[in-house]
């Protein structure tokens, strides 16, 4: 008698989702919660200007989360927080799977070459 295959497979567009999630809790683990200007996450960064911006990226790939927008522009550093907690929802959601996908494929068509 052979063994049954495992039911636990997970389907691409989960693996994807599962690492763009975890990805964000790292972003996030860098954003202090007491409001300094110190922020160690790679996603983010402060312009001569003031303003704050997350530039999202799967695996190293940025993500293109509307048709030439690849950062969030944000007015502080809870600003910060508060979207990359609402990216978190909207991966969870499954709402980003389709930005996901495309991305994996631009970094999987690097391999072909």
């Amino acid at each position: 008698m052979k063994p049954l295959r495992s039911q636990k497979a997970i389907q691409p567009f989960a693996q994807r989702r599962l690492k763009f999630i975890a990805a964000l809790d790292k972003q996030l683990a860098g954003v202090p919660d007491d409001g300094t200007s110190t922020i160690t996450s790679t996603w983010v960064w402060k312009s001569d200007e003031g303003d704050w911006f997350i530039s999202p990226c799967y695996g190293r790939t940025p993500l293109e989360l509307a048709p030439g927008l690849n950062a969030i522009k944000c007015a502080d550093v809870a600003d910060v927080a508060m979207n990359l907690q609402k990216l978190k929802a909207l991966a969870d959601e499954g709402k980003l799977d389709d930005v996901l996908m495309e991305a994996a494929t631009t970094i999987r068509s690097r391999f072909g070459k």
